[in-house]
């Protein structure tokens, strides 16, 4: 009797792992989305604001920290003007997220955003020291990227 129910027992289960109906389907594993950034609105117009006087090559100065007046000719801001007034209208203001450099001044937050424009894009880096002043402004026309540095060759023994 015990042989009779052992072989039916195979069987059974030789009948449920053969037959692809009996089998459970799985869920593909999915990464996990990686979480939008959430830009500030306060900051994203400031950053808006400060594209488009830029571009029109008057900007309003109190807003700078010293460190940055006083690199800022009318040679400079003349020449960025012209450069991002090719760029055409602004039309959209694309927060990519948050910006850390190792020469911010103690306090300061940095900000990055793509500026889409009629006739291109360009991508706007800001950062605001401790006092809410504009400690940095770069604009780009690319993202960069993170250069490693080879490691040196072996010597020789």
């Amino acid at each position: 009797m015990r042989s009779v129910l052992f072989a039916a027992g195979i069987a059974a289960f030789a009948l449920t792992s053969a037959v692809p109906g009996f089998a459970r389907p799985r869920a593909t594993p999915t990464p996990s989305p990686s979480p939008t950034p959430i830009a500030d609105p306060a900051i994203t117009k400031l950053a808006r604001q400060q594209f488009v006087q830029w571009q029109a090559g008057s900007i309003n100065k109190s807003l700078y920290a010293q460190q940055v007046l006083d690199k800022l000719t009318d040679a400079k801001i003349a020449d960025t003007s012209t450069a991002l007034g090719q760029l055409g209208a602004l039309m959209d203001v694309v927060f990519l997220g948050p910006w850390i450099a190792p020469d911010f001044p103690p306090g300061a937050r940095g900000y990055a955003y793509q500026m889409r424009c009629s006739s291109g894009n360009i991508y706007l880096w800001l950062a605001l020291d401790a006092q809410g002043k504009i400690a940095t402004i770069l604009f780009k026309n690319r993202l960069d990227v993170e250069t490693v540095t080879p490691a040196p060759s072996p010597s020789p023994p």
